[in-house]
Order: C-alpha cells, then sequence, then structure tokens
C-alpha cells in the first residue's frame, strides 16, 4: 500500500513552505492567487485528501454541527433540514443528523453524544417537554446552539420559529370569512407543545372575533399517531357523528363544520378517515407547514406555509453567527417571513 500524501508532500510539489499550503487549504491568509493555483493543481495531481479527523484532534472542535430533530419521519423536518443543511455546506460545516423519536431521555442521551463527537455548535428541534435546564445545561457545557421550530417553555435563548399564533388564526380566519363555518374542530392541539399551544391560541383569537362561532370540540395529538390516521378516525367517529336527535342545527351539541388540523400530517389523516367513511368533502379542512407533497394529496390540501427550508437555513446561519461572534447576547432571532395561508381545495375552496 503507498504512503498516505501528506501536506508536506503537496508544499514540496507546489515549491511552497507548508506554512502556506496550510493556509491555501484553509482559506485564510494573504496568499497570491497564483500560488493558491499551484496549491490546488499539486492537491489534485498528488489525490491528497484533507484530514478533518486529525485537525479536530488538534482543536477543541470538529467543523461538525450536530443536528438533532424530535421526528425525523415527519415530512417538514425533512424540508427544514435541506435548509440546514445547505446553510451549514456554505460555512464550510457539516451536518451530523440524530432524531429523538419525541422521546426525552433519547434526546438527552443523544445530545451527550454529540457533545462526545465534540461537535462545534448545535441545530435542536425539541422534544415536547423539555424542560429549560436541558439549555441551561447546554450554557454549562459551552456549546452554541439554536433552536428551531419552537421555544423551550421557561428558557431565553436563540430561537427559529415561525409565528405560529399568526398561522393558527389564518387558517381559521378562512373557514370562518370565507366558507362560513361557525363550529371549529381542532386536530392536533397539545399542552406540552409550544407550537401547537400558539396556533391554537391564533384559532381561538379568530373565533373570538366572529359573532357566533365556537370551538366545537379538540382532539390531543399522539406522538404514537405519526400518520394522524387515527385522530382522523376518531373525529370521523366521534366529532361528526352529528347532533343527538331532536337538536335544533347550530346548536349545544352540533357537529362542527370545519376542521383546523395542526400539520399537514394530522390534515391528511383526517382526509383519509373521511375517504374511509364515504364522507369526502363532507368537512372543510386545513393543514399546517405546506409539506412538499401537500399539493399532491387528493383534495389538494389547502395549509398555512412556514417556509420549512428557510427556517432550516435561517437556523444554521444563526449558529454559525453565534460560533463566529461568541458572547453574542441571546434572545430569540425572528424569521423575516410571516406564515403565508396557501389556499387549494381541501376546505372547498375551487
Amino acid at each position: 500500500m503507498s504512503a498516505r500524501v501528506t501536506l508536506s508532500d503537496v508544499a514540496a510539489r507546489a515549491g511552497v513552505s507548508r506554512a502556506t499550503a496550510s493556509l491555501v487549504l484553509r482559506g485564510e491568509g494573504r496568499v497570491s492567487a497564483a500560488t493558491r493555483e499551484r496549491v490546488s493543481a499539486a492537491m489534485a495531481e498528488l489525490g491528497y485528501v484533507y484530514d478533518r479527523v486529525a485537525a479536530a484532534m488538534r482543536s477543541e472542535h470538529a467543523p461538525v454541527v450536530g443536528v438533532l430533530v424530535s421526528d425525523i419521519t415527519n415530512p417538514f423536518f425533512a424540508q427544514a433540514l435541506v435548509g440546514v443543511q445547505a446553510a451549514l455546506r456554505d460555512e464550510g460545516y457539516l451536518p451530523l443528523l440524530a432524531n429523538a423519536a419525541h422521546d426525552l431521555a433519547q434526546q438527552s442521551e443523544l445530545l451527550g453524544l454529540l457533545r462526545e463527537h465534540r461537535v462545534a455548535g448545535l441545530v435542536l428541534a425539541p422534544v415536547a417537554g423539555t424542560p429549560a435546564a436541558l439549555v441551561d445545561e447546554l450554557r454549562a457545557w459551552g456549546l452554541e446552539h439554536v433552536l428551531l421550530t419552537q421555544p423551550v417553555d421557561g428558557a431565553t435563548t436563540w430561537t427559529v420559529a415561525p409565528d405560529d399564533r399568526l398561522g393558527g388564526r389564518l387558517a381559521a380566519e378562512h373557514l370562518l370569512d370565507v366558507h362560513g363555518c361557525r363550529r371549529l374542530l381542532l386536530v392536533g392541539t397539545s399542552r406540552d407543545v409550544a407550537s401547537a399551544r400558539l396556533r391554537e391560541a391564533g384559532v381561538r383569537d379568530a373565533v373570538a372575533a366572529v359573532p357566533g362561532a365556537q370551538v366545537a370540540g379538540a382532539l390531543g395529538w399522539l406522538p404514537e399517531d405519526p400518520t394522524g390516521l387515527l385522530l382522523g378516525r376518531r373525529a370521523v367517529a366521534g366529532a361528526l357523528v352529528g347532533p343527538p336527535p331532536g337538536t335544533p342545527s347550530g346548536g349545544a351539541g352540533a357537529a362542527p363544520d370545519g376542521a383546523v388540523c395542526f400539520s399537514d400530517v394530522h390534515a391528511t389523516g383526517l382526509l383519509r378517515a373521511l375517504r374511509e367513511a364515504g364522507r369526502t368533502g363532507a368537512l372543510p379542512v386545513t393543514g399546517y407547514d405546506d409539506i412538499p407533497a401537500a399539493a399532491l394529496y387528493e383534495p389538494p390540501l389547502t395549509t398555512v406555509s412556514t417556509h420549512g427550508e428557510q427556517l432550516g437555513r435561517t437556523a444554521a446561519q444563526g449558529l454559525v453567527r453565534r460560533l463566529r461572534e461568541p458572547g453574542e447576547p441571546g434572545g430569540p432571532v425572528e424569521l423575516e417571513v410571516a406564515p403565508q395561508l396557501v389556499v387549494r381545495q381541501s376546505c372547498g375552496c375551487a
């Protein structure tokens, strides 16, 4: 087996010092364009491969960023991760991805493993119920971090998330104002998920502004229901069976006449359950997130776009900024683009 090509070999081939070759490799220092070209050509000729592991051992951290999400099976996170990776790649970092699978213990274990791998920083989409003490622990470790999609209750740190209260209100206002709905069913609520609480608050803001409107029911989010179908079937079997005999239309006990779902996954589960029950089109439905497949569902899904890829990119860019400007005060990073209602057909629009 031939000996591994070293940076000294590259420097000798290019006719420069090893220090100069190192500056070219790292993209640093005042080196002429011609010298950079000679060193780059020598690397290509000799087949030199930069040993990042060895470089990391000589420094405090590897050029790797930990990316820990609560549920990698959720298509929204696939969108966000595209943005995270693109932004990190632009800045010379490699993402190391881990999935907590909605499990607080697993999230804690994975954070410890990422720390052992000496990641330079962390993008964290926290599991529901994550305690503020975890953020304190990250600070004690000296691990720069940015939270993605939602804050951690009681913790003040950099967080990149959409305006979920506005998003919930946009979905509800469309059903109330355009389709005349007055009894909204909420699908996928959660007291433990900050983003879900904010979306519910937005829905209730919209309902409170319309005389006679009400929240007619709420079905709680279930981590063991990744397709949303279980909640959809509960909605069809329970909330949508209609009022008891003799109940006046629109009175107490009346069935919901519109559904605001707290994710596109929940919305598609509900639409599937309606189809199974032979009630396709019986209920206006909105989703949330605008995942790539939302436009391909049947019917195409009216939803609230949270611009997942841009969220991920913004989170990664914020983290890199913190890595390069340590000591900057903490606080929220606000996403510049607000949620946007995307009208298709699941709500009853043509």
